[in-house]
């Protein structure tokens, strides 16, 4: 039998994939229930495009729900569609992109809705830690579905479009959509942890398409994903501890200048994202220079990132630059959770770990970022970084408060000298070597070809109590 599609969810497939290339699946299923007046509608593969199809070559599963059938809303045969297409992106151990348009559950269908959302709820998070996911919002994602996006590893908003809740801005309390809508793309980015951005569609699927190319299409891929085209042991020129960017200094090392960056505008404090190395693909979590503080969300979006690097085996590049954490009664409320969290997604992850210290990086919240003692493979510092446990200026004054007479200048020189200073840690071994800014590049570089054998022998435990 034929099946008669509208145009909009299949374009929209077709948008991402190789020409030629979209194979789709299940495409005679129908609705089974024929009451409530959906008779009209059962021969229009229930509201959802299913396949598989290459994406520069890179084979991906694909699901496009149909904002003309039933506006895109969640049935019996609809949800077991999108199952069995997890199932077979499993067995083929391939990403999942869904693309995402729905008014939400069908009510017709009552029970049987229900229970279908639970069942593709249940296969996304299998599939998590497994294969990469991508959610694309089209147009509204709304109460359980918003949950798939949620457990996906990368989501974008269709800008201007794409409407993501759990409760629609007119739902909440002293709220109406006018004053904030909360289910907007930019509030979303800006706020949720959930959406890596807000873009044209174009624009999504470039970024998309990037990240394929840049990621391990499962959990047992290698991590070497491109030949390197660029000079190992190119020096960076014209940076150093008083005056680089981090996101300059991250597009420096990385093969080609490229750093692709995850959710730039949620936590900016925190920087995630991906460089390559001699065509490896390495994680980066840093600081942003001017931020010093490690912030609730910071934190947060630094456990999902680490968690997501662990699960497909890819190294992590940490640059650490900070001297303390967020103050203010909202912060107090929650930060010590953060820092659980984030303390045990390091600590358990058990891939390469490399640190680089260029600025700054005190107390406690240096401890967290990756250091030698909280288990760094190789840490490596700028001989112009500051370290320790307070500056040296505010050591000074605890120590000596009570002295009198005592020259604190010399003091603190002293101090700075003795715990404060990069060669004080070197020769506690809590950094491997001291680098010329210049000739970081080709030194991560020697540092992950030497760690992509590292082998770890985790203690077996159920799960982290945090």
């Amino acid at each position: 039998m034929s099946v008669l599609q509208s145009s909009v969810a299949r374009d929209r497939i077709l948008s991402f994939l190789d020409e030629g290339s979209f194979v789709e699946l299940y495409e005679s299923v129908t609705c089974r229930h024929t009451d409530l007046s959906l008779k009209e509608c059962e021969e229009q593969s229930d509201g959802v495009v299913t396949g598989y199809g290459l994406m520069d070559g890179r084979l991906v599963f694909l699901y496009s729900q149909n904002p003309e059938v039933l506006h895109g809303s969640l049935g019996e045969m609809h949800c077991k569609k999108i199952v069995e297409l997890y199932t077979q992106a499993l067995k083929m151990g391939a990403p999942v992109i869904a693309l995402l348009d729905s008014s939400g559950l069908r009510l017709q269908e009552g029970v049987d809705a229900l229970t279908g959302l639970g069942e593709v709820l249940s296969a996304v998070n299998e599939a998590s830690g497994v294969i990469p996911m991508y959610s694309v919002i089209y147009g509204n994602c709304g109460g359980g579905l918003s949950i798939i996006p949620a457990l996906s590893d990368f989501t974008y908003m269709v800008e201007g479009k794409g409407r993501l809740f759990v409760n629609s801005p007119n739902a909440i309390d002293a709220n109406y959509q006018e004053k904030m809508d909360t289910a907007d793309g930019k509030f979303k980015e800006l706020y949720s942890g959930i959406v890596d951005e807000c873009l044209p569609e174009e624009e999504i699927q470039a970024k998309v398409r990037r990240l394929l190319q840049l990621l391990p299409g499962n959990n047992t891929e290698g991590i070497y994903t491109g030949d390197c085209q660029d000079d190992l042991n190119r020096l960076i020129v014209e940076m150093n501890a008083s005056n680089y960017e981090t996101k300059v200094l991250l597009s420096n090392l990385g093969d080609g200048y490229e750093f692709l960056e995850t959710k730039c505008e949620y936590a900016p404090d925190m920087i995630t994202g991906f460089i390559q190395l001699n065509g490896m693909t390495i994680g980066t979590i840093a600081n942003r220079e001017d931020s010093e503080r490690l912030t609730v969300d910071g934190l947060l979006k630094g456990t999902d990132f680490v968690r997501f690097c662990d699960a497909y085996d890819i190294p992590l590049l940490v640059v650490a630059d900070t001297c303390g954490f967020e103050t203010s009664m909202v912060a107090e409320k929650a930060i010590g959770r953060s820092m659980a969290s984030f303390v045990s997604a390091l600590c358990e992850a058990d891939v390469p770990k490399v640190t680089l210290l260029p600025h700054k990086a005190m107390g406690s919240a240096y401890l967290l970022m990756n250091s030698k003692s909280m288990g760094a493979d190789f840490v490596y510092a700028w001989p112009d970084a500051e370290l320790g446990i307070l500056p040296a200026k505010e050591a000074v004054e605890i120590l000596y408060a009570k002295e009198q007479n005592i020259d604190k200048a010399q003091k603190q020189a002293s101090y700075e000298q003795t715990h404060n200073s990069v060669s004080a840690f070197a020769k506690r071994a809590q950094i491997d070597r001291v680098i010329d800014p210049e000739s970081t590049r080709k030194y991560l570089v020697s540092a992950f070809d030497l760690l992509y054998t590292k082998y770890s022998c985790v203690q077996d435990k159920k799960h982290n109590l945090r």
